[in-house]
């Protein structure tokens, strides 16, 4: 009798019907000795698994199990059974040491391993071990008031973010890492107190081009609050549109842009305008509000990235109004001042305080996507090493002498064929000795608006060629490769000679000195008129 009761008990468990099996051992006459007590336990634990129920069917199972605690002390089986019913009732502690124990009395041969490999017993003890080190977290963090940089940082990783995406993520070197999506989540904390909070959000991935970064605040009666702002910032802006992105949903919709005679196609992905108001208003604010303003323009701006981050914020206050647009991090005054004359002109609300932020990413189809030399985390390494070898021969660099050149455009070739002996790039030292002193000098002078583009006379071309800087495939390569390696710099007086050299190679900054003016002097950076840089290149220049 027993027998055929146990055939037909793992019949229905084989089959997934655990209500069945339920039904089976309450209304049958065998007496339920302790291999059936344990099976009809087994039952009601995977009940709310499959069901998803509250927790009675786990309180049941776990009930009947402690029940014959007396003859199940030596079986691993039991001890697997227990622990699994404490898991699930949200007791980790209990439940590891009974998970624990079914380890230390398995049979260590062949055999039982074969056995045992579908328990997944490993699991529940990693598991119950994260969820007991994320509580211990949580318990030392409390409201914040006494916790440390590092306490914050661990409750900002374990608490926060680890376990809630959508893939497996795990918690190392202070950052999530997402395996099947191979996405890397790094949050730094510049500053904190017992009421605020800000964080860096660094996200790495393959799909990108570039490390995406994002800055969030967060304030509030105590830290614990303030970190749920920021992080929630981060979470409900970036990373949904990465999350949209990694989890193949359907592209939001296609865009396409034109460079170098060549067509790209896009996917665009976006998150839900995250706004914050003074007061709730009924009015909703459609989510295509900024892509409408610049979408028209934006081809201008996209090159042969793999992927372009377009990042879009926006803020009035007591009357006075702030806009955003950066692609890429790097600020971009054209699309900035649509965005602001939008806000100023046509966006129609009851607000008298609002702040709005919106990602924008762009992903280029494969078909349309031409190869790049520096492609992926290898590929920037060499870029970086490279830059790093152009700044050590702008360290040692003389001033111009005119017994030694002809002229100055003569000394910029002599020195871009010396520089391509060392790395082997031609086109990357030009835009190394244009874009660098470029970047340095807008962050030296940032009330100062300069130009976004350059003109390129190519050799065998009739007209010449106007590029956005945005569309240079190394450019913000180049500009956050250039900072990186300053960041390094122990040497701190190299550092700044360095600098100071590369600022002083800069057309806008000569252009500026040419025409008698004191930048330090002008109150009102706009007056300064800055013309477009030009080159000419010959056909060792390749644009990319």
């Amino acid at each position: 009798m027993k027998k055929t009761i146990l055939k037909q008990i793992e019949k229905l468990h084989a089959e997934e019907k655990h209500a069945e099996i339920i039904s089976f051992l309450e209304k049958t006459n065998e007496v339920l000795d302790y291999e059936l007590t344990c099976l009809l336990a087994r039952a009601y634990c995977n009940m709310p698994v499959m069901a998803n129920n509250d927790n009675d069917y786990i309180n049941k199972g776990l009930s009947l199990l402690l029940s014959v605690k007396d003859m199940g002390e030596n079986d691993p089986l039991w001890h697997y059974r227990t622990g699994f019913a404490y898991f699930y009732a949200d007791k980790e502690e209990e439940a590891l040491i009974h998970f624990k124990k079914a380890v230390e009395l398995i049979p260590k041969t062949k055999e039982s391993a074969v056995k045992w490999r579908d328990f997944n017993i490993g699991y529940f003890i990693g598991e119950c071990e994260d969820i007991l080190k994320a509580k211990k977290i949580k318990d030392k963090f409390g409201t914040g008031k006494k916790a440390s940089k590092e306490d914050t940082l661990n409750f900002i990783l374990f608490n926060l973010l680890h376990r809630s995406l959508p893939q497996e993520d795990f918690v190392t070197d202070n950052s999530i890492y997402i395996p099947e999506w191979m996405l890397v989540i790094k949050p730094l904390i510049i500053d904190f107190d017992n009421e605020k909070i800000e964080i860096e959000w660094n996200i790495t991935c393959p799909v990108f081009d570039n490390s995406i970064k994002e800055l969030t605040f967060g304030a509030g009666e105590n830290l614990y609050e303030a970190v749920f702002i920021a992080v929630g910032t981060f979470t409900a802006s970036l990373l949904q549109t990465v999350k949209n992105i990694l989890s193949n949903n359907s592209a939001k919709f296609t865009y396409s842009s034109e460079f170098n005679s060549h067509y790209h196609n896009w996917n665009v992905y976006y998150n839900p305008l995250l706004v914050a108001r003074d007061e709730m208003q009924s009015d909703r604010l459609d989510d295509l509000i900024f892509w409408n303003q610049i979408e028209n323009i934006l081809h201008k701006y996209l090159g042969n990235q793999k992927s372009v981050c377009i990042k879009i914020y926006a803020a009035k206050f007591a009357g006075n109004i702030i806009s955003e647009c950066c692609i890429d991090d790097i600020y971009i005054n054209e699309l900035s001042n649509i965005i602001g004359d939008y806000i100023d002109n046509s966006l129609n609300t009851k607000d008298s305080f609002y702040t709005i932020r919106q990602y924008i990413i762009l992903t280029q189809h494969e078909d349309t996507r031409l190869p790049y030399k520096y492609e992926n985390k290898e590929g920037y390494i060499e870029l970086k090493n490279n830059l790093k070898k152009i700044c050590d021969v702008i360290y040692d660099l003389k001033p111009f002498d005119e017994e030694d050149y002809e002229d100055i455009e003569d000394a910029f070739f002599y020195l871009i064929n010396e520089l391509d002996d060392m790395v082997h790039d031609f086109t990357l030292c030009i835009e190394a000795l244009i874009f660098i002193p470029e970047i340095f000098a807008a962050n030296l002078y940032d009330g100062i608006a300069f130009p976004e583009s350059i003109i390129i006379y190519m050799q065998d071309e009739e007209e010449p060629l106007s590029i956005n800087y945005t569309q240079f495939a190394d450019y913000s390569r180049i500009y956050r490769a250039v900072w990186e390696i300053f960041d390094s710099y122990e040497d701190t007086e190299k550092r700044d000679i360095i600098y100071n050299k590369f600022i002083s190679m800069s057309f806008s900054i000569n252009s500026i000195i040419a025409e008698g003016k004191k930048i330090e002097d002008l109150e009102d950076a706009d007056e300064i008129m800055i013309p477009i840089f030009e080159v000419n290149a010959d056909e060792r220049f390749k644009i990319r």
